[in-house]
């Protein structure tokens, strides 16, 4: 079991990761605002999404969500539409411009993140993606105790693709 000092420390660590994010991007021009970039990440990797469930996977009130949404809608990223299954409700989808701005700009923070990690071996990039995933999996299992559930969900299993998933982290600044 981990010991609060560890946890203390990784806790730091995170907020580091944070920083790395924001300051890959900071000089990035960012049209669809960052979380809107996030939000068509997301759409871009595992497709159509309902608002429903994009705010499931960022953990925000469907209202933050719904309100990125129309921003991405005004600036022809995203569209809704109709679910097939059920009239009532829409899909969001990325349309081929918003696909096109989330490759070009994880492109971008890839190359960024390649630049910054030339004394990095692609083994010791792929040990601590490995760990981030691992405790990404590890916040999102139900916490122990009795009514506590985790906080922090993951997008729906879908192929990775070229895209950035830490970018979907970005949203919490709603």
């Amino acid at each position: 079991m981990a010991s609060e000092a560890s946890c203390d420390e990784l806790l730091l660590r995170l907020l580091d990761v944070k920083t790395v994010i924001r300051g890959l991007g900071r000089d990035l021009p960012w049209p669809a605002g960052r979380t809107g970039l996030a939000i068509l990440v997301v759409l871009e990797r595992v497709g159509p999404a309902r608002v429903g469930e994009l705010s499931e996977m960022f953990d925000v009130d469907q209202s933050v969500i719904s309100r990125r949404v129309a921003d991405l809608e005004d600036g022809g990223w995203t569209e809704r539409v109709p679910n097939p299954h059920d009239g009532r409700s829409w899909f969001i989808r990325a349309t081929p411009e918003g696909e096109r701005l989330a490759r070009e700009s994880c492109g971008q923070l890839r190359r960024l993140l390649a630049d910054a990690l030339t004394t990095w071996s692609d083994d010791e990039i792929a040990e601590l993606s490995g760990l981030l995933a691992r405790l990404r999996a590890s916040v999102e299992t139900p916490a122990h105790g009795p009514g506590r559930t985790a906080r922090v969900r993951a997008p729906a299993a879908a192929p990775p693709r070229h895209v950035n998933e830490g970018l979907a982290e970005t949203v919490e600044g709603h």
